[in-house]
Parts: structure tokens; sequence; C-alpha cells
């Protein structure tokens, strides 16, 4: 029975219950005081965040002091020149001081000899006393709204306890402010996320508490209306409290005088449902339950009707699986129809209710997308596709890893009716695919024209790979000081039956762009893993083999599965493994490289930074990464022999690295003079043609040979030039 109403409209409390504060009152006050949490961890966040910037930007600046006071220990009287040398490449403050705080170095020549007063609590004076780096803070004409400056003893000679001659001050202003910005995003993105979390909480509190005043209001319209003689009408269930315990009388009550009636209604429900299960079949596509091709049609047109009376635009999405028939062909069709149910399943969850889905047959899907305003919506749209899709799954016991390849072509665009569309963003899907897959492309007319001569390269790189024409030449790294063979260099070779020896400068761009790089280079490693085994096997010395990974590998998903599948296969010592991503590819891949190059490091391989020097990273940018090998450029190199200047930045990077812990190799070494100047340098390898060209397996092994037998196949050239003993 319902309890019984009093004036007010609000029935007694149940029995041994008391009432307290509102259910809306108490959860809006669980909200403020987690809205309060939020706030508070988000400043303290922020604060550690700002913390180790400074730390950073110190370290950063107290290593770079101490690189120039090695350096000008070095140079000796030459400290000037040097001096003014590292304003050519560092641009900011630096001098030198003697023990009477006279400048003997100076980027500004003027400033030359006279004493240096402008630390406030004689920071300089202290250092020089006790050896201890020291900050402070610059106001000087020179500086008049404040410099940050870093002092660091100056010593007799680079012995850690020789006696201090001076120091070396380093204006650092410029470093915090590069670090800083470095990292602004991530303070924006915890403050955001800390306003975002804020904002979500205060909502959804207001929301759960005007639901539960709604549903109060519920109960007494389904009351008065059941008393109206509508037996059909239920309350959902509520949370237990006092509102529940009236809506639970109530349905009890209802469904029991309601029972009669379902007897009539219930074939008049199974003719309903009958009707509903044939739209379904007529069209929902039955394995996914998505929209299927009939019902996809209809969407467009609907689309495109709405479309051309707000006028705004409709984008087709075309996508489909990369790789999906390995999946059958390994793992059999059930294995298949659960990845396509999977990804089925991934769209509906990461696409929003207005978003029209519908899978074609086979691994191909298409997505409408309604009231676009501009292209960038539609990519966005697609980014998020090919996030859901690479989330790993697990189907029959089997971790997969899924990519997919999206073209999208623009109503009105791109064509003023479906087939049009349809059309355009097939051709705009097989671009994506040309551009090594997992990626998506826009539909444009130039798409449609395709150059005969790329097509014939790449059906004969196609085939070259098929048919075993390609060969792997390596290219030796050679100990600095004794000559020893310490690694080589895999490098891929085409030999065409008709065309000759193919350049590399003109496959391995088509390769890249499409895609066939990817498996390419997964040739290339396993192959070269082979080789350096087969050597040990044979008896020959242990050497490190490197192997370069392009762009479209790195950011393969697939990287660290093949890496970890191909040194179980080949059975090669991990730190006999070295991989070389260039800097440039480094520095570009932000936070998601970071966390792939850990990946392989813990695998227990080696990693090295290729052509470092030409893509503009610093010292503080270079300790992020897990990296073993530091690889300096040919083109400093190639004009060590009479260019000061690269000279003074060979020096510099060598010095860096070795200041990181990092070995050091120079490639592109073609004579004598370059070969003893990176080994009076301490430079620990080196590679180029001064030594040796890529050669095939078997004459590495006969240079392998005789470097393990102390005959180095060079000491007579270095002789004969006049070179270093190498």
């Amino acid at each position: 029975m319902l309890p019984t109403e009093h004036s007010s409209g609000a029935g007694p409390a149940p029995m041994g219950r008391s009432r307290g504060p509102s259910l809306r009152v108490k959860l809006l006050t669980a909200v403020a005081i987690a809205c309060a949490v939020v706030l508070v961890l988000t400043g303290a966040a922020m604060g550690v965040l700002l913390s180790s910037i400074t730390q950073a930007v110190r370290m950063e600046a107290r290593n770079l002091a101490g690189s120039v006071a090695l350096g000008a220990v070095e140079a000796g009287a030459q400290a000037q020149a040097y001096v003014q040398s590292l304003d050519d490449l560092y641009r900011r403050d630096l001098f030198i001081v003697n023990r009477e705080r006279r400048t003997i170095a100076d980027v500004v020549p003027e400033e030359l000899g006279q004493i240096y007063r402008e630390d406030p609590g004689g920071e300089v004076e202290q250092t020089m006393a006790d050896g201890q780096p020291r900050t402070f803070i610059e106001v000087s004409a020179q500086h008049p709204s404040g410099a940050k400056q870093m002092v660091v003893p100056l010593r007799q000679t680079a012995l850690r306890n020789s006696p201090i001659i001076g120091a070396v001050v380093l204006e650092y202003t410029n470093i915090e402010r590069q670090l800083f910005m470095a990292n602004v995003w991530a303070l924006y993105v915890v403050g955001l996320a800390g306003l975002a979390a804020v904002v979500g909480l205060g909502y959804f509190g207001c929301r759960v508490a005007g639901r539960l005043s709604r549903g109060i209001g519920q109960v007494r319209e389904g009351v008065l209306a059941f008393a109206q003689g509508d037996t059909s009408v239920r309350i959902a269930p509520l949370d237990p409290d006092e509102v529940g315990d009236l809506t639970h009388a109530f349905n009890k009550m209802a469904d029991d005088l309601a029972q009669s009636r379902r007897a009539l209604q219930q074939e008049a429900e199974m003719a309903r449902q009958a009707t509903r299960h044939a739209e379904f079949l007529a069209y929902t596509d039955l394995l996914t339950g998505l929209a299927n091709r009939t019902q996809l049609s209809n969407l467009i047109t609907q689309a495109l009707e709405q479309a051309e009376q707000s006028g705004r635009g409709v984008g087709v999405l075309f996508m489909d699986l990369d790789r999906f028939k390995n999946i059958n062909d390994t793992l059999g069709h059930e294995a298949g129809d659960a990845v396509l149910r999977e990804i089925a399943q991934r769209l509906r969850q990461c696409l929003a209710r207005h978003k029209h889905i519908a899978r074609l047959g086979g691994d191909e899907f298409v997505v409408v997308v309604p009231g676009v305003e501009a292209c960038a919506g539609l990519g966005a749209v697609a980014r998020k596709i090919l996030t859901a899709v690479a989330q790993p799954m697990q189907v029959f016991g089997q971790e997969l890893r899924m990519t997919c390849s999206i073209g999208i072509s623009l109503f009105p665009r791109d064509g003023r009716e479906e087939h049009a569309l349809m059309k355009n963003a097939d051709i705009a899907l097989y671009r994506a695919k040309d551009e090594g897959r997992n990626g998506y492309a826009f539909y444009s007319p130039e798409l449609n024209p395709h150059s005969v001569e790329k097509l014939a390269l790449e059906s004969e790189l196609r085939r070259a790979h098929e048919q075993g024409q390609l060969r792997l030449h390596y290219q030796p790294k050679v100990d600095a000081r004794s000559g020893r063979i310490l690694g080589v260099e895999a490098l891929v070779r085409w030999a065409h039956p008709t065309m000759g020896w193919v350049a590399p400068a003109r496959f391995i761009p088509v390769a890249e762009e499409t895609g066939l790089i990817v498996s390419l280079g997964r040739w290339v490693l396993e192959e070269a893993c082979r080789q350096q085994v087969a050597w040990v096997a044979a008896g020959l010395p242990r050497i490190v083999m490197a192997v370069n990974l392009s762009m479209r590998q790195f950011g393969d998903p697939a990287l660290l599965d093949d890496v970890r599948a191909i040194l179980a296969a080949t059975g090669i010592a991990p730190d006999c493994l070295e991989l070389e991503i260039t800097e440039s590819l480094l520095m570009r891949n932000g936070a998601a490289g970071t966390t792939q190059l850990h990946e392989l490091k813990q695998l227990g391989l080696r990693l090295a930074v290729d052509d470092f020097g030409t893509g503009y990273s610093s010292l503080a940018s270079l300790k992020r990464f897990p990296i073993d090998t530091l690889k300096i450029d040919r083109a400093f190199v190639r004009d060590l022999d009479g260019n000061e200047e690269d000279q003074t930045l060979t020096q510099a990077i060598i010095t860096m690295g070795k200041s990181l812990g990092l070995h050091i190799v120079a490639e592109g070494v073609e004579t004598a003079a370059q070969c003893e100047f990176l080994r009076q340098r301490d430079c620990d390898e080196i590679q180029g043609f001064f030594f040796s060209k890529a050669v095939p397996a078997d004459e590495l092994a006969t240079l392998l040979r005789a470097s393990g037998e102390g005959r180095s196949p060079w000491q007579r050239r270095g002789e004969s030039t006049g070179g270093a003993p190498v």
C-alpha cells in the first residue's frame, strides 16, 4: 500500500528511518569537496613541474659552463679566441675572470681587463674560494632588467682537484626561457585538465541532483496518472532512499494490476517485433549490427538533402583495415569476424551519435558526418578513428594490433551525389595506403592521374623484394685508436636484372611513399641480425650490427613486436644490435616517440642518433632520450681539413656527447687529416670511404678476420698518407 498522503503532499518517513539532509544537498556538498581536492592537486602538480624546470635549467647552465671551462683550459693563451668562437655558437653573455676578478676573456672585447663586481652576493669570489658552482642575478648597464648568471670555477688543468685560477660566468636567461617554452604545454595541460575536471564534476553533480529532483516529480505524476486509470505507468528504479521506497511500492502495485492486460497485448507485441526484425534484416549488417549498404545509401541521401537546405557540408569517410587478409589466413575467418565486431564496437564508442556508421562488406566501413563546416573537423574524426582502431585487442587468446586507412570526400566540394562522394573517398583511401597506411587522406582532383614511371618503379620494387633482388652491404665502423672493426652499418642495395645497380636515392623514396619501406625495413633488420649471428658462429669477432629505422618504420605500431620477434628468431644478442634514427625524426615524434624509444631500450639493444648536428636539438632535449651513440653528420666532417667553424662545432659535439656518457661516431671520413683530427679529439669510432665503402658480407668477413688477428687492413694506408696509425 502507498503511504497515507498529508496535506503538504509529502508522505511520512518509513518506520525506523530518520530523514537527513536532502539528496541534492548531500550530492552538491560531495561535488564541492571533490572540486576543491582537484584544484589543490592541480596546483601542487604545476608547482612540482615548475620546480623540475628550474632544476633542469640550472643543470643545463652548469654543464655548459663546465664545458666552457674545460675548453678554456685547453685553449690556454687562446682563451679569448675560444670564447669569441663560442659566442657564434651559443649567442649568450659569457666571460672568464682571473683570481683578481679581472676579465681575461669576454664575448664583448671592450670589457677585457675590467674588474667584475656585478654579483651582488660575491658569488664569483665564493666559487673561486670553494670551487662550488653558484647562480646569481646580474643587474647592470648590459642587463638592466636583470640576467641570470651561472659561475663555475676555472682550474689550472682538467683535473678535478687542480688549483682554481679563475671563474667562468655564463648568462643562462635564454636557456631558462627555452626550457620553459619547451615545457609550457605541460603546464597548460595540467592546468586545463584540473579545470576540466572541476567543470566536469560540477556539471555531473548538478545533473545528478536535477535528475533525482525530477525523479520525485515523476513519482508524483505516476501516482496521479495511475489514480486516473492509466495502469501502464511505470517508474524507473531510483536509489534506495525515501523516493526509492515509493517507487518500489508503486511499481509492484502497478505490476499486479496490469498483469491481466499483458495476455491481450502479447499477440500485438509479437506482430510489432516481427515487423521490426524484418526491417532490421533489410537495413542492418548482421555480423556487426551496423547499417548495411542499403541503409548507408538512405543515410547519405538524407544527409545530402539536409545539407542542401542548411548550406552545410557532408563528410564521407571510407575506411578499411590494413593487412586484414593476414588475420583470416593465419587465424581463420572466425577470428576475422571477431575483429570486425570489435572494430564496429569501437567505432560506435568513439563517434558521436550524429555520425552514421555502416559496413559495406569485408573489412570496409563508411562513416557519414553531416553538418560539416570545414575539413579540419573531418580530420579530427579520422584521427579519432585511427586511435580507436590502433588499441590492442584480444582475439581467441591472441593479442592483435590493427591499423586502418581512411579516405575522405566532402560535399559539395568533391561531389553532389552519393556515387561521386563514395568514388572519390575510395580514391583518397588508396592515397592513404600509398602513403604508408595507418593514416588518412583527403580527396583532390590531382589524385586521379598517376605517374607511369612511379608506378612502374613501385611495381619493380615490389617484384625485387619478392624475387630476392635486394642485397645487404656492410660498411665498417673502426676504433679510432686501434683500427679494429667494432661494428658495421647495414645498407640495402638493389641489383636489377636489366637496370643494373639501382641507386638507393632512387628507390628508397619510392619505398617510403608507397609504404613498402615498412616491410623492406623489417626484412633488412632480420637479414642483418642473421648475418651477425653467422659471422660469430664462423669464429669472427663479435661486432655491433647497426640498422637504420625510417620515419614510416618508427611510426609503425607493430615495430616493437617485430623487433622482439626478430631477436627471438635470429638469436642475436640484444646488445649487438643498434637501431639508428635521425636527429630530426627523434625531435619530431614528441612524447609518443620517447615512449617507443624506452620500450625498445628495454629489449636490451642499443640506440643511436644518426646525422647529429643537422636537427637543431639541444643538450637538454637529448637528455630525455635513452640514447647510447651519437653519430656526427658527414656535413661537419667533410670540411674539417680547413674549416675552423666545422672544427669548433665538431669539437663541441664530441665534448657535449662525452659529458652525457655517449659513444661518439663520425661518419663520412675520407682523408687521413680528418681521421687524425677526430682521433685527437677523443672520437670513439670512425666510418667512411677512408677505410672502406659498404661491401658484401663475404668481403666484410675478410676484413673482420684481419681485424680479429690484429692485422688492421688500413694500417699501411694511414702510414703512407701521413695520417693516424689506424
